[in-house]
């Protein structure tokens, strides 16, 4: 939300995800956004370099991709011969790595990835960090000092195990965040992410501690995707239907007591939904 908008193509049919993004990247771009990075990974070479191809076809300003996770690469340089051969598919489009171990379970670390990488992979431009290894990201940040990557901050809900934890990594460097919770927890993120521009750490911290009572309270209820989309109507007042099989929708139980807990700490900026009910996500 803050700094790239990352469109998540893994999952899909080719050939409908494509459909899928060309028909949303010229409108999201009307909207403001200045830089859309296309998630370009799958478990196949050939589909992730076709995908690759195709998101520099249709504008896009970038591609990431995660790591294989069916057949892992069990080392550092397994895993860069991967990601080469993605980005040589676009060379002229900035490339990032999408480092998110908890889910890939490619426990390769980042800091060692990073290691000589242009040298590899000449496109690349940074990492998307979803893990909660603060050392891990902070080597990162400190070995690559005189390079102009971007180091996006990706940790900010409790499914890795972590509440929220992006003022601490902005203050070992973090560029940018990306992140589920920042489409409703967005205005309380801007306001921490302003106080910390201006080095009024007790207001950014403040606004921290503040979106984890959020978020470790829908922890507790049980907390996932189907929550999350439950959590965007309350917020939105669109309702965002019911999530895809194996996912079950949110209970109304959870959904009541989320809107409660939203209107406590004055996140719920609409109150009533256009619809009148959460029945479409709950």
């Amino acid at each position: 939300m803050f700094s790239r908008h990352f469109s998540n193509s893994m999952a899909s049919p080719k050939k409908k995800l494509q459909g899928l993004v060309a028909a949303t990247i010229t409108p999201m771009t009307e909207h403001g956004l200045d830089q859309i990075v296309i998630h370009v990974g799958a478990l196949s070479l050939k589909e992730s370099q076709e995908l690759a191809q195709h998101a520099a076809e249709i504008g896009a300003d970038g591609i990431a991709v995660i790591a294989p996770f069916f057949l892992k690469p069990w080392n550092k340089d397994v895993l860069i011969s991967f990601l080469k051969e993605v980005a040589a598919a676009a060379p002229a489009l900035p490339f990032y790595y999408y480092h998110i171990p908890a889910l890939t379970g490619v426990k390769i670390r980042a800091e060692e990835l990073l290691d000589g990488i242009q040298d590899k992979i000449p496109s690349f431009q940074g990492l998307k960090f979803s893990d909660t290894d603060l050392l891990d990201f902070g080597q990162c940040v400190d070995q690559n000092r005189q390079r102009q990557f971007a180091f996006l901050f990706g940790v900010d809900e409790k499914i890795f195990a972590s509440d929220q934890q992006l003022l601490s990594a902005l203050v070992m460097g973090a560029t940018g965040a990306v992140g589920s919770t920042y489409n409703y927890l967005g205005k309380k993120t801007k306001q921490m992410l302003e106080a910390f521009e201006r080095k009024d750490f007790s207001s950014a911290l403040n606004h921290q501690f503040c979106i984890q009572r959020f978020i470790n309270f829908v922890v507790k209820l049980g907390f996932g995707v189907s929550q999350t989309k439950a959590i965007m109507t309350l917020v939105s007042g669109i309702p965002m239907g019911p999530p895809r099989l194996p996912l079950q929708k949110a209970s109304r139980e959870f959904t009541d007591n989320a809107e409660a807990k939203l209107k406590s700490l004055d996140f719920l900026s609409c109150t009533d939904l256009k619809d009148g009910n959460t029945d479409a996500c709950s």
